[in-house]
């Protein structure tokens, strides 16, 4: 009995203090807003052969999404520059690229169109490749192990019919950031 007696008063006292921790309306909150940066000391940049590709395609020759790309695939050389240990890195196969932009509304795996004027293609799309293995790469998800000899850092490009759409042609338009991940 009087241990239930004690534990009746112990759970009491917490409930009483549970209460009277009630807000203030008078009380004011506060933001803070942290900014900072974080480096490193290799000093790594991306170059791109060409900053504008012009692709061409027609919609009976066009590669469906998933599929390998077509002859009418556009090529873009991307390197790096640097210091010695950015080089040393990409030697080690410790960088890699990986491409940022608005994916399509299919299976979410290409360049969408983001033209958006009237004469704009539908259910196209712009896929990305590795042209060292041929593989696709998926906008936003993956990456390209950067080579140390820029030779071999190309990027292919190719207009595909998106999964269970209807195309239409038209103007195709897109952009992507291409930006460095150390491995």
């Amino acid at each position: 009995m009087k241990k239930s007696f004690l534990g009746l008063a112990i759970s009491t006292m917490f409930m009483v203090g549970a209460a009277q921790a009630d807000v203030n309306p008078n009380d004011v909150s506060a933001t803070l807003s942290v900014t900072g940066s974080v480096t490193h000391e290799v000093n790594c940049a991306v170059n791109v052969g060409s900053s504008v590709v012009n692709i061409q395609g027609d919609i009976a020759k066009l590669a469906k999404q998933g599929d390998t790309g077509t002859s009418s695939m556009q090529t873009v050389e991307l390197s790096l520059s640097g210091d010695e240990e950015c080089d040393s890195m990409a030697a080690q196969g410790k960088i890699a690229y990986s491409f940022l932009g608005t994916a399509d509304t299919a299976d979410g795996t290409s360049l969408a169109n983001t033209d958006s004027s009237t004469g704009a293609a539908q259910g196209v799309g712009i896929a990305l490749y590795n042209i060292k293995d041929g593989n696709i790469i998926k906008i936003n998800q993956d990456r390209m192990i950067a080579e140390a000899s820029p030779a071999l850092n190309h990027l292919g490009l190719d207009l595909v019919k998106l999964n269970n759409q209807e195309v239409k042609a038209g103007s195709v338009q897109g952009f992507m950031t291409i930006q460095i991940e150390r491995l």
